[in-house]
């Protein structure tokens, strides 16, 4: 009786280490792949042939809050201290908006309308406007 009880783990141990090593198998390939890829901000309706390039620096004297990021209703970027955001965007009509992280004032996120054409370059500055940021 004891030696098919040990028999029976083994072949419960095996067949699990056997599904691990499958699994592993299986998808491990599909995301080492796609951890070198960044994912798009941009709705695939908005996008149009070519990019621009969009550049936003935190101004200096927001003391220790941070920038929250957002494009296209889409968390982009925390901008911390020192810091900037430097990245490609698509051709198109886009919308960019700030907010204050900890946002402990309860202030909105100022939106900022911004239609990129191919090849040009926008940049930024997140500021503060009274308990708001702001994009200018």
């Amino acid at each position: 009786m004891y030696k098919t009880r040990l028999n029976s783990n083994r072949i419960l141990c095996t067949l699990a280490v056997a599904g691990a090593a499958l699994a592993l198998v299986t998808f491990l390939p599909a995301n080492a792949s796609a951890a070198g890829k960044t994912k798009s901000t941009v709705a695939p309706a908005q996008k149009v042939q070519g990019e621009g390039h969009l550049m936003i620096r935190r101004s200096a004297n927001l003391g220790a809050y941070a920038v929250g990021l957002s494009v296209d209703g889409v968390q982009t970027a925390t901008i911390n201290y020192n810091g900037h955001y430097d990245a490609p965007l698509a051709a198109g009509k886009h919308v960019l908006s700030v907010i204050p992280i900890p946002n402990r004032m309860a202030g909105k996120a100022r939106e900022t309308q911004l239609t990129v054409e191919a090849g040009k370059t926008y940049s930024f500055t997140a500021k503060r406007d009274n308990d708001d940021y702001v994009l200018k």
